[in-house]
């Protein structure tokens, strides 16, 4: 006999005589119960009334509303009434079903013989109707199609904040989002979606990660993470696994539950599953880099591991409630993403290397999420978004003019889907210095980001990264000239670069290649076997520092610009590195430490752990320059090792890119927007 059972996120306790959610019993009369298992046992099949009263009530005499009662019990414990019939429907003068996932906590109760003997024949011609239709769907799925363009915009915020993570709630109705409004401040939205009310649902601000409904509406599931100290010393990170009720959150009435403190360990993407467990990626080694995947059961409030035995790094997770698998996308050698569906147990079902454009970057990564109908995916790609087929294929899905979407969602009924569209402003000028306080004069200004403004070794030009062409690329300020200097068709792969000692030429990132830029805007390409990542600064007159994202362990390598000949230098997880004197290299790993390697031997430069603030450090002469999380502009000198504090500049201020003499150019964020927009087909 069935002793529980889950029906979507309600667990049903048989022995018990109750039905369990949040953390709440209901108790349930016995017969009724029964009337659920018979219901569950055929989800989503028609149950006649004869057949209830036969199974359940056997031979006894009752009430002819009797039934109804039973039904209307039920009804209410799952928050459903006879108007809504969201759980349980009547289908008039015929019977009852179950409209509602059912996972069966016993498994063996799956291959039990029917409540029914007698219709056998009739669940055979049931089951071969169910194979036809699984072929016919298997047919639509996998052939090819015409990708579908959606190019008909509509606005879903305009506020002054900014507003990101949408997510349209399983019925369509209403719409979920991070909106943030400062430092630290960031809160948890809703918004419905047919006359527009916007309501706050978290009551106070935190660091929320993206949101996953459960499968009825009814529950919010996200990660709380805690960490909103200026000192990261002063305070340990925490993440907490939490949900809230959306009816009782709408209405103003918000009572975040937690329901696993994950304490210490980073974890992420919070995913809800049909059968109310909530599935997850976490950190237990942040050394590695390396996650797990996990399912958290609220029920017995434990944590199990999914077998994902796989080569690579899981970054991405989804979970498809059409198909019940669950989706995830690693990262293997080579910078290949495989993208994998599979069971709850870890069986896989799909499995394919996502196929890049020729214009997309090497270290692209791809954030997924299921289409409603399961056939695909929906991501982004610089600004872009893309259908991902289960085979790896990627296809625009907008007017290729279309850029700045971010975070894609698709709404239910899969002829929309709602997306993060905006960009920030930064502008690069002259930082004032007076006693402990400092100024900002711009001296370039346009309304879209200019970045890291350098002086020019030796001469007069001062050079920096903007977007005005409407791609990444270098410009040259001449006195009162500011032009274009490169016209790289795709545009640079990052804001790094650095003029050469002489000051005769710059070295850019071009497509994960090293080019020398030189000052007509003609260019050479170093051929070397990595693929870099990260130019770091140009010290030394022949040779280059680069990170590349091996087997995701951030490694650092020494190219040599004269020959491209490459030495892996046996340094991983580094985030910024320069040469110093005497070939010897200062560096920052991961967790934000610094080292000194000199003479095959490294020392930690603990004065400096923790200081950094991003991963941009400037080295001039024999001091080392940075910004910490409290913008305080720091110097740290090599030889006497002194650490001194330069100025508190403006928290808007992003980094100090160089200095010249008494000169300072640095690099401040201005403003942005990023508001929620809806991509529909005309």
């Amino acid at each position: 006999m069935t002793k529980a059972f889950w029906v979507n996120n309600y667990f049903i306790d048989v022995s018990r005589n109750q039905i369990e959610h949040q953390q709440q019993a209901m108790p349930i009369p016995p017969k009724a119960l029964k009337v659920l298992e018979v219901l569950a046992s055929r989800a989503g099949e028609v149950v006649s009334h004869d057949e209830l009263m036969d199974i359940v009530w056997e031979n006894s005499v009752v009430g002819p509303n009797t039934l109804q009662r039973a039904i209307a019990q039920l009804r209410k414990a799952f928050g459903d009434d006879s108007k809504r019939q969201a759980f349980i429907k009547t289908h008039a003068k015929k019977g009852y079903s179950l409209e509602a996932n059912v996972r069966w906590e016993n498994i063996e109760t799956k291959q039990t013989p029917p409540l029914i003997p007698e219709q056998s024949k009739l669940r055979k011609n049931g089951l071969l109707f169910a194979v036809i239709t699984l072929a016919i769907l298997s047919l639509i799925i996998l052939w090819p199609s015409k990708p579908v363009i959606y190019d008909q915009v509509t606005p879903l915020t305009a506020s002054d904040e900014q507003e990101y993570n949408a997510a349209y709630s399983p019925d369509g109705k209403y719409l979920v989002f991070n909106r943030f409004v400062g430092q630290c401040e960031s809160h948890l939205w809703a918004k419905d979606l047919n006359n527009n009310q916007e309501q706050r649902l978290s009551i106070k601000p935190g660091h929320y990660s993206q949101l996953s409904w459960s499968s009825d509406g009814s529950q919010l599931a996200f990660v709380l993470q805690s960490n909103c100290s200026d000192t990261p010393t002063e305070i340990k990170q925490c993440w907490q696994l939490q949900t809230l009720d959306f009816a009782h959150a709408w209405n103003g009435n918000a009572n975040n539950k937690l329901r696993y403190d994950c304490a210490e360990i980073k974890t992420t993407h919070p995913t809800w599953l049909n059968d109310g467990r909530i599935a997850l990626l976490q950190y237990p080694e942040p050394e590695s880099n390396q996650p797990e995947l996990v399912i958290y059961d609220a029920v017995s409030d434990q944590i199990s591991q999914v077998s994902h035995d796989h080569a690579g790094r899981i970054y991405s997770l989804d979970y498809s409630r059409k198909l019940g698998l669950l989706a995830t996308v690693t990262l293997g050698s080579e910078n290949a993403n495989v993208v994998r569906t599979l069971t709850l147990s870890g069986e896989v079902k799909s499995e394919a290397e996502i196929k890049r454009h020729e214009s997309h970057s090497v270290y692209e990564r791809f954030s997924i999420k299921f289409a409603p109908d399961g056939s695909h995916f929906i991501t982004d790609i610089e600004g872009k978004i893309y259908r991902l087929d289960l085979d790896g294929k990627l296809s625009l899905m907008h007017p290729v003019t279309h850029t700045g979407l971010w975070t894609p969602s698709y709404h239910p009924d899969q002829t929309k889907f709602a997306v993060t569209y905006g960009t920030k402003d930064f502008d690069i000028g002259y930082l004032t210095l007076d006693g402990e306080q400092a100024g900002f004069d711009v001296f370039s200004r346009s309304t879209v980001p200019d970045i890291d403004a350098k002086f020019q070794p030796g001469g007069d030009l001062i050079a920096f990264v903007s977007f005005r062409s409407g791609e990444r690329q270098l410009w040259l300020k001449d006195n009162n000239k500011t032009y274009q200097l490169t016209k790289f068709e795709q545009g640079l792969n990052s804001t790094r670069y650095d003029w050469a000692p002489n000051g005769k030429s710059l070295v850019v990132n071009v497509n994960n290649q090293i080019a020398l830029v030189n000052l007509d805007g003609s260019y050479q390409i170093v051929e070397s076997p990595v693929a870099a990542r990260l130019v770091l600064p140009w010290t030394i007159s022949h040779k280059l520092l680069v990170i590349d994202n091996q087997s995701d362990q951030q490694q650092l390598f020494d190219i040599d610009l004269n020959t491209g000949e490459t030495a892996d230098l046996n340094i991983q997880n580094v985030s910024w590195a320069t040469y110093i004197k005497d070939n010897q290299i200062v560096y920052v790993d991961l967790q934000g430490n610094f080292w000194l390697q000199a003479n095959n031997e490294t020392q930690a430069l603990t004065m400096l752990n923790q200081k950094l603030e991003g991963n941009y450090a400037l080295p001039i002469g024999d001091n080392i320059y940075g910004l910490d999380l409290k913008a305080n502009f720091w110097r740290y000198n090599l030889t006497n090792h002194k650490l001194e504090t330069v100025a508190t500049l403006d928290k808007d201020t992003s980094y100090i890119s160089d200095i010249k003499g008494d000169k300072i150019l640095a690099t401040k964020f201005i403003g942005g927007r990023r508001e929620l927009v809806e991509y529909s087909q005309r």
